[in-house]
């Protein structure tokens, strides 16, 4: 059963390596570092990250000056045309991985359940030896 789960695994790991979304990223991120601007963008937005974050851990408040830097570098990286299309693209991955944790979570959750109720269907798949061929089970 083990071997069947891991060779299911590597089948889901095929398809998202493959997927639209994982090939955009990759690309949109190759632009984005290939960009000089792009680049010195993120170097001074990680620094200020890093300065605040020292600021916070020493238990310093941030000023209104700190804080209006923040926002004008954040919106710096936000404008920035290829960091932005590198962002989204970013959050497109997110949503199919956490699609992908939701099915999974949800499978779980039913096997947990005892059979008492399909995520898929609603039904009682545990009900008969076959399933109930809603799919979900």
């Amino acid at each position: 059963m083990t071997a069947d789960i891991l060779e299911k695994a590597e089948v889901l790991a095929a398809a998202i390596a493959q997927s639209a979304e994982l090939n955009e990223l990759r690309t949109s991120e190759e632009a984005m570092l290939a960009d000089e601007q792009a680049q010195k963008i993120i170097e001074e937005f990680n620094q200020e990250q890093q300065r605040v974050f020292t600021l916070q851990s020493e238990g310093k408040e941030l000023s209104e000056e700190d804080k209006k830097g923040i926002d004008e570098m954040e919106q710096n990286v936000a404008s920035h045309p290829l960091i932005a299309v590198y962002l989204q693209a970013q959050d497109r991955f997110t949503q199919l991985l956490d699609s992908v944790n939701s099915v999974l979570a949800s499978a779980i959750a039913s096997v947990q359940d005892n059979g008492s109720s399909c995520s898929s269907c609603g039904s009682g798949c545990g009900d008969n030896q076959g399933g109930c061929g809603c799919g979900g089970c």
